[in-house]
Order: structure tokens, then C-alpha cells, then sequence
């Protein structure tokens, strides 16, 4: 027995590779990478050309800082004091700006035509028009229009029906599916766009406003900065623009409209209450005419020299507390009118308490916002929350009011009792005196609050007329640029992936595949002794490959297993009896029997060809008779071997004896002393007795006819034996069950031959240099 070898540290069945052996195999395929480059940069240069190009607008606003005037105070209470540039961004986003945008624009419709591999939208430029009669959309809707002629258009690929095709008259109604249509014509429509199809697709409205809010972007332009920047990516550069100005017009329509909804309901209160003082100073004037009459006064600014310096400034102090008393009076009485309790309160009313001020703002600003959500349902729970906050403010008002009130009634108190001394300094003033000065202080208080409302009421009128928007707009919509798709990043992305598809599936290939795959699987996992390789030869040209002059590999291989027999052999033994055997059918153990066989003969040596697979008997073409073969001679039924051996071809130095017919004891057979007898006399006459067998293990022929063998070739072929199998033929060379064995590799691919010498070690080689190569015997 040989000395066993620790076989787990040398077997390698997991098909490991070196880094070299990797480089020479990927670039033995390079071919390969140029076709998956090619077709990587073909499928690119199709995406580039199918994917529509995506553009990159955007507008920039500035939100208007604000002044110190009355108008300003207003706004600043609509719209949450320091305009929030987080919260104006927000609105910009909203769904109604938008749904406005998508009604202005006709956003819910798009025209388009095939252009090449790409889809051209036509926005302004379409040669039809869609409407719908009935209603809008509740589904989303495609179909294709083909202008035949100024007067009529064919309709097809109907959503029930893409097969269909009808022919109808611009401006009529066309009843479809999804209900009436009217193609209209636009003045755009000329002979160019005769008979070609132009795509609608119309959607519903709500899906127009998510895709148009999918695509907005608003942002701060500038940190710290009340600058925004809209961006929009739009197929179509024409249709971002006008979707990016639209919005940025219905933002200042929306905004000027709740400014003059408080305008307008300021002008009303002011109206009202000028009213009611026109009446009082009517009501007024006519208690003094009245009083002078039946006292037959003449002038009374006579006597009013005799008041102090300190009357004067009481009485200034009573009028002024009277007017701000009388204001809070009528504030209460509005805010308890039952009729007005969902109206907008007066704001810059001109009572002296910034506090009241700010709390009718915020009403104002709460009752705007519910007055807007009432429009669309009074079932909502938030309308509910806001009349319940507006209930509570408007107590906090009225308390607010009560405390002023009494506030301004202490004063009052205090200024009249003040006035109540200095008139007891002038306690001779008669009676009727004081009178007339009481109803002239009433007079003048009514006087002043009625020309406060008078101004007012133009300055209300003339903010009608001045209201401007939140907004300045320094930039309207304007390219940036190219979103998505970047054409270089595609093609070398392409290029990329075309050279790492090949390389990653050959890398991958040989670690994955179970089967020799070269001398190095050989070599490294087994101590057999390596006797050489048989290049791989295509299917229609198995046969005879050995000729005796050629350079050709396949015979330069045999030449040097040839060589490496000559070694292995006892040459003092005399005749030599060569076993070749495999694991399994199909190594070509019969090709290279034979072409072994006649490089053998080429040297002047004799040799003869047994074929031993009696299982299979001898071949033979239709029609022809089955010589006598081994078999006849092992079952006795010929005496004489030499009855049996024929030349092959024209060869004298190289004979064959076939198989014969069939036997029904195959093992038997050759368990019989016949076969060493048959062995013996061929000693005597040949050099070299070349022994085809059948596959070791499947049976036991070979290891029956193993008894007669000087040596054993194994044979083994590339990509089709498992790896996984080499620790059984190991296990045969150091158990010794069959002798002198050596293994050889048939079937070797160029890719596979390894890098060094090739066949012929250097000069000598098919792929050499000195000598043909292997394409001048192809």
C-alpha cells in the first residue's frame, strides 16, 4: 500500500482560483465583455431616448415686509402678525391655491404625440381641444384623436374598445364609455397634423392636483431672508411656467380677497354707527334750540370768560373720557346684537387700549377662517371648535369692554367732581347757563366721534382701492436646469455594468460549477502521477486525429503522453499491456485509445487495440455481419487468436481485435484463464497491447482485466466529471487496486489549458510558434 497522504489538507473541491488564473481566463473571454458593453450601451441609448426629459423651473417671491399703518395693523392681524414664512409656504402648497391652478390651466387634460421613441406634450400647441359637457371625470380617461381634415377627425383606442374606430365632425358631441366628449378645433391645426395621432389622456381633477403638488417644491431662497423660491419639474417647460405663474397670481387674488372681506365689513359697522350719531346730534342740537327759546338766551360764549384755565382742561379731560366711554358702549351693543354675531367686529376703532385692539384682530382672524370652512359644510368638527373659541373671545371681549367701562366711569367720576368745584367758584352762572354748557359738551363729544367715523370711512374706501398683494415677485418662472436622467451618468453606468456582468459570471461560473475544469483541478487535489491532456476536439471531428507529421495539438498532445509512457514503463519487462479506464461513459477512453494507439505505431513500434467493452460489442454499419471478436475467443469457440487480429487501415505496424457479439456472462468471461492466455500470446508479438475497458466502478470488468495491466490510464474529462469524485479515483491509486496508475485529462478547452507552454512546452505547440498551428488543420 502507499503511504496515505492527508487528503483533506490537499483536496480543493470548492473550485478556488487564483487571482492570475482569474485574469487569464476573463480575458480570454473578452469578447464577452465587448458584447455585453455593446448591448448594456444599446439598452442605455434606448432608455435615454424613451425617458422624456425633465425640466427644472422655479419663480422667486419676496413677502412684502409691512408699515406702521392702519392698513398694515389689519393685515398683520389676518395673517398671524410677522407673516410666518413658514406658514406662507405652506399655503403655497395647499390644495385649493392649487385646485384654482388646475381649473385656470386645464390641468386635468394632456395632449400629446409620438415623437421618435419619445412622447411629445403639446401645451398650447395642440392642434385639437377636449371638453366634456356633461361633467367632469370620475375616471381617468385615453384615447386618440387623428385629424383627417380641417372638418373632420377619427377617434380610436377607446377604453372599452381600442379596436374601434368612428369618424366624426369637430365641434360635435361624441358619445363614448366614459360619456359625451367635444373635440374642438384650434387655430394651430394645419395640414402638418393631418392623420397624425394625437394622444388625450384626461384625468380626474383630484389627480391632477396631487401630481401638480408631487412635483412643487417651496423653499427659503435665502436663509433668514423672506425670499421663497417655487420650484416645479415639468415635462414640458412651457406648462411649469404657466402652472409656477398661475400660482403665484391666485396666492395674491386669495390674499386680496380676505383683505377686502374686512374692508368691506369695517365700511358696514362705520356706516352703521354714523348713522346713529347723525341721529343723536340732530336729537342734540334740537334740545339747545329749544332751551334757548323758552329761556331767550341770545349768546352764552359771553360768559365763558368767567370759567378758569382749570375748567378748560377738566372739560377737555370729560370729553375726551365721554368719547372713549361712548366708543365701548357701542362696541358692546354690536357684539350683543344677536343679528351680528358671525359679522366681523371694527378694528382701529380708536379706543385707547391696545389690548381690545388685539382681541378683535384675533376674533377677526378666527371668524374669517370659519366663515371659509362654513362654506363647505357647517357639519365639520372644526367649524364647531372655531364658533366655540369665537364664543369665548367674545366674552373675554365684553369682559375686557366691562372693565374699560367702568375703568373710563371712575375717571369720569373723578373729572365732574373736579368740574363740580370750579363750578362752585362760579355759583352765580345761572342755572339756564349750565344747562346750555352740559348739552354743548354732549354736542361736541358726538361732534368729534362722528368726524373720527367720517375719516374712517374714507380711509376704509380708499384701502379698497390700494389693497395690494402679500407678495413681490422678483423672478416669474425660469429655467435651472435638467432634472432626473443624467446621460453621461447613464452610459458609463451602462458601460459599467456591461464590463461587470460577464466578469461577475465567469467568476462566479467556475465556483459554481462542480466538474473538472482544468489540469490545476488535477494537480491539486491528487498525487497520481499527471500523464497529460488531450485538447478538446468538436463532436464531427472525433476519429483519427493523429497524423504522423502534424503539429496540429491533438497530436502534439499524444506525442507527449507518448513521451510521458515511455517513462512510466519498465522497459526490461518486455511487452507492455496499457489499461485505459474512467469513471464514466463518455470520457473518450475509445478516442484516445486509438489515437494513442497509432502514436504509438508511429514510433515503429507494434501495437494492438483490444476492445474489452464486451457489454457493447463491436460496432458495425447496417447490414453488416458482427465479426468475430473477444468473445468468440473467451468462450471458446475460437481456438486461435490469431484468427482475430486485423490491421487497422493501412497501418502494418498497429492491429485490432474487437469486441465481438455480446456475451450473456460478460464477467465470467473474463474471469476465465483465456484472457491471460489471449494477453501471453500478444506479449510475444507486439510492443505495446492497448486495453479500451469499460468504466471502473459501474462493473466489474475493468477491475477484473486490471489483473493483466502493466499500467492504467485514468481518464477523465473536462466538464464532465464532478470534482467531487476525485477522492474515490485517489483512493484507488493509494488502496493500489489498479496498477501503475496515471491519470489523463481529455477534453481541454484553450481557456482551461492553463498559461506557460501550452502543447509542446514552447516551439512545439499548437498555439507555439515555430511549427503550424492548429488552424492549418482546420
Amino acid at each position: 500500500m502507499k503511504e496515505q497522504i492527508p487528503y483533506t489538507e490537499k483536496l480543493n473541491l470548492n473550485g478556488e482560483f487564483n487571482i492570475r488564473t482569474i485574469i487569464d481566463v476573463l480575458f480570454s473571454k473578452w469578447y464577452w465583455f465587448v458584447i455585453s458593453v455593446l448591448l448594456c450601451l444599446i439598452v442605455a441609448y434606448v432608455y435615454l431616448q424613451t425617458v422624456p426629459t425633465v425640466y427644472k423651473r422655479q419663480a422667486i417671491v419676496m413677502l412684502k415686509k409691512q408699515s406702521n399703518t392702519e392698513e398694515a395693523f389689519i393685515e398683520k392681524q389676518l395673517f398671524n402678525q410677522n407673516y410666518d414664512v413658514n406658514n406662507e409656504m405652506q399655503v403655497f402648497k395647499s390644495r385649493s391655491l392649487m385646485m384654482e391652478v388646475v381649473r385656470r390651466l386645464s390641468l386635468d387634460r394632456e395632449y400629446s404625440l409620438k415623437q421618435g421613441l419619445r412622447k411629445k406634450i403639446l401645451y398650447n400647441d395642440s392642434p385639437v381641444q377636449v371638453e366634456f359637457p356633461d361633467s367632469t371625470l370620475s375616471l381617468p380617461v385615453t384615447f386618440t384623436v387623428i385629424p383627417i381634415s380641417s372638418t373632420t377627425y377619427q377617434v380610436t383606442d377607446f377604453p372599452d374598445d381600442e379596436d374601434r374606430i368612428t369618424e366624426e365632425h369637430f365641434g360635435q358631441e361624441v358619445q363614448t364609455s366614459v360619456g359625451k366628449i367635444v373635440v374642438n378645433l384650434s387655430p394651430l391645426l394645419g395640414e402638418v397634423y393631418f392623420g397624425i395621432p394625437i394622444q388625450i389622456s384626461c384625468i380626474t381633477e383630484e389627480a391632477a392636483i396631487a401630481s401638480c403638488l408631487s412635483r412643487l417644491e417651496v423653499e427659503l431662497a435665502e436663509r433668514e431672508a423672506t425670499l421663497m423660491a417655487l420650484k416645479y419639474q415639468d415635462t414640458n417647460p412651457e406648462r411649469a411656467d404657466a402652472i409656477l405663474n398661475t400660482l403665484i397670481d391666485v396666492y395674491n387674488d386669495e390674499a386680496i380677497r380676505d383683505k377686502n372681506l374686512i374692508i368691506q365689513n369695517t365700511g358696514v359697522f362705520i356706516d352703521e354707527r354714523l348713522a346713529i350719531i347723525n341721529d343723536e346730534l340732530g336729537g342734540v342740537d334740537s334740545d339747545i334750540e329749544n332751551f334757548k327759546k323758552r329761556n331767550q338766551l341770545v349768546d352764552l360764549t359771553s360768559e365763558a370768560g368767567l370759567f378758569v384755565s382749570d375748567r378748560s382742561r377738566y372739560e377737555q379731560e370729560e370729553i375726551e373720557l365721554g368719547g372713549q366711554k361712548e366708543l365701548v358702549r357701542l362696541i358692546r351693543e354690536y357684539l350683543r346684537d344677536p343679528i351680528k354675531e358671525w359679522q366681523l367686529l371694527p378694528v382701529n376703532s380708536g379706543i385707547m387700549d391696545t389690548g381690545v385692539e388685539e382681541l378683535i384682530a384675533e376674533y377677526n382672524a378666527i371668524l374669517l377662517v370659519r366663515n371659509k370652512l362654513k362654506e363647505k359644510g357647517n357639519r365639520s368638527p372644526v367649524v364647531k371648535e372655531k364658533e366655540a373659541d369665537l364664543k369665548a373671545l367674545r366674552v373675554t371681549i365684553l369682559k375686557v369692554l366691562d372693565n374699560l367701562q367702568h375703568a373710563m366711569s371712575r375717571k369720569l367720576s373723578d373729572v365732574r367732581s373736579r368740574l363740580a368745584k370750579v363750578d362752585g367758584w362760579i355759583a352765580t352762572v345761572p342755572t339756564q347757563e349750565k344747562y346750555v354748557l352740559t348739552v354743548e359738551r354732549q354736542q361736541k363729544i358726538k361732534e368729534e366721534l362722528y368726524l373720527y367715523l367720517l375719516n374712517k370711512r374714507e380711509e376704509n374706501a380708499l384701502s379698497i382701492a390700494t389693497t395690494n398683494s402679500n407678495v413681490r415677485v422678483i423672478d416669474w418662472a425660469y429655467g435651472i436646469g435638467v432634472a432626473g436622467t443624467n446621460k453621461i451618468v447613464v452610459l458609463l453606468g451602462a458601460f459599467l455594468i456591461g464590463l461587470i456582468i460577464p466578469g461577475l459570471v465567469f467568476y462566479l461560473q467556475p465556483m459554481l460549477d462542480v466538474t473538472v475544469r482544468g489540469r490545476k483541478d488535477i494537480t491539486d487535489n491528487l498525487t497520481i502521477p499527471f500523464l497529460g491532456e488531450i485538447p478538446y476536439r468538436h463532436r464531427k471531428k472525433q476519429g483519427v486525429d493523429t497524423a504522423k507529421h502534424g503539429h496540429d495539438g491533438t497530436s502534439e498532445a499524444f506525442r507527449i503522453v507518448r513521451t510521458n509512457i515511455d517513462f512510466m514503463l519498465d522497459k526490461d519487462k518486455g511487452a507492455q499491456v496499457i489499461m485505459l479506464t474512467s469513471s464514466n461513459p463518455g470520457a473518450g477512453k475509445s478516442f484516445i485509445s486509438l489515437n494513442l494507439a497509432i502514436s504509438l505505431s508511429q514510433t515503429g513500434k507494434r501495437v494492438i487495440l483490444l476492445e474489452m467493452d464486451i457489454r457493447k460489442g463491436s460496432k458495425r454499419e447496417p447490414g453488416e455481419s458482427i465479426l468475430p471478436g473477444i468473445t468468440n475467443y473467451l468462450a471458446g469457440r475460437v481456438n486461435e487468436f490469431k484468427q482475430l487480429i486485423r490491421p487497422y487501415k493501412n497501418n502494418s505496424d498497429f492491429d485490432v481485435i474487437t469486441s465481438g457479439p455480446i456475451p450473456p456472462n460478460p464477467s465470467e468471461l473474463l474471469l476465465t484463464s483465456r484472457l491471460d492466455q489471449l494477453v501471453a500470446g500478444l506479449r510475444e508479438q507486439y510492443d505495446y497491447i492497448l486495453v479500451d475497458t469499460v468504466p471502473y466502478g459501474l462493473v466489474a470488468d475493468a477491475q477484473i482485466i486490471s489483473r493483466i495491466a502493466d499500467l492504467c490510464i485514468y481518464v477523465i474529462r473536462e466538464g464532465v466529471m464532478d470534482r467531487r469524485q476525485l477522492p474515490e479515483i485517489e483512493n484507488l491509486y493509494t488502496s493500489e487496486k489498479l496498477p501503475g496508475m496515471s491519470v489523463l485529462l481529455n477534453g481541454v478547452c484553450n481557456k482551461h489549458a492553463g498559461y506557460g507552454y501550452g502543447y509542446g512546452y514552447y516551439g512545439y505547440g499548437y498555439y507555439g510558434y515555430g511549427y503550424a498551428s492548429d488552424s492549418n488543420s482546420k
